[in-house]
């Protein structure tokens, strides 16, 4: 895997009152950070449930408006059981993604969603996940750990990441978390199944843990390729998501599923029966 060393930055001491992505990680408080949610564009949430026996493709060109509600806002896509969500996940997720799960033993990747996204899973008529194309780039938005020195280490990170040719970047890329907890410290949690077998990648740091704050010397960066083919990077990346909660981040150019945490047990129980 692609490799480099992280630029050292000199993090604050975080506690339950200053901004922070996994301050119950590192000092055993739960943080307020906030929510990014807020910031992100408002969508309008749809109803639209999707039968197995027609399941939407993630094609790029999927249309996620309707003719009626174009000028209003995003419709988004909805899987509304738990047997269809592991169908189409297993038809469509990133297959080096859903291997390394596998090898994982069923170890998931979380995220907390934005108040919208949050609103669409839970509806009011039953929990569905939901397919997100469309989530804005925030790690270099001060805005996002409330925090300009934050902005500068991913902007290093960025700097960094493109000298070596990693395709994966701050810019292009999200965070997400092994740890459930850590995920609903920003919203709720939901795990994550990027689409497509094109435009995904995965970085985390080789020891662990999260990138910001980052507090340690030489923290190496290490990448998935597109185009490995001796399985490694199925390997690295399973352990990695058994990590205690580490971050990693994603590169989804199809856009994600999301599915709420709350369908856990369910949705391993119907992967497994797959496999």
């Amino acid at each position: 895997a692609l490799a480099f060393t992280a630029p050292f930055s000199h993090a604050p001491t975080i506690n339950g009152d200053a901004p922070g992505r996994c301050s119950l990680h590192m000092h055993g408080e739960s943080c307020a950070p906030t929510p990014y949610g807020e910031r992100r564009r408002d969508f309008i949430i749809s109803s639209i449930g999707v039968a197995s026996s027609s399941l939407l493709p993630w094609h790029p060109s999927l249309p996620c408006t309707s003719q009626a509600n174009a000028e209003a806002g995003v419709f988004y896509q909805r899987l509304t059981t738990t047997k269809e969500i592991a169908q189409y996940i297993h038809k469509f997720c990133n297959s080096e993604f859903l291997s390394s799960v596998i090898r994982s033993r069923y170890n998931f990747l979380y995220r907390g969603l934005s108040l919208d996204e949050s609103q669409a899973v839970d509806d009011g008529n039953g929990l569905a996940a939901i397919i997100i194309k469309d989530e804005p780039y925030d790690l270099l938005d001060p805005d996002t750990y409330q925090s300009h020195e934050a902005a500068t280490y991913f902007q290093s990170l960025e700097d960094e990441m493109t000298a070596v040719g990693m395709p994966i970047k701050p810019s292009n890329g999200h965070l997400g978390i092994t740890c459930l907890k850590e995920a609903a410290n920003w919203g709720k949690a939901a795990s994550i199944w990027p689409l497509g077998e094109k435009g995904v990648e995965f970085a985390w740091l080789e020891d662990g843990g999260i990138f910001w704050p980052n507090d340690k010397r030489n923290r190496k960066v290490v990448t998935s390729s597109e185009n490995r083919s001796d399985g490694r990077t199925r390997e690295e990346l399973a352990v990695a998501l058994q990590g205690d909660a580490w971050e990693i981040m994603f590169r989804a150019d199809n856009g994600f599923v999301a599915v709420p945490a709350e369908l856990d047990d369910e949705l391993r129980t119907y992967l497994t029966e797959m496999q």
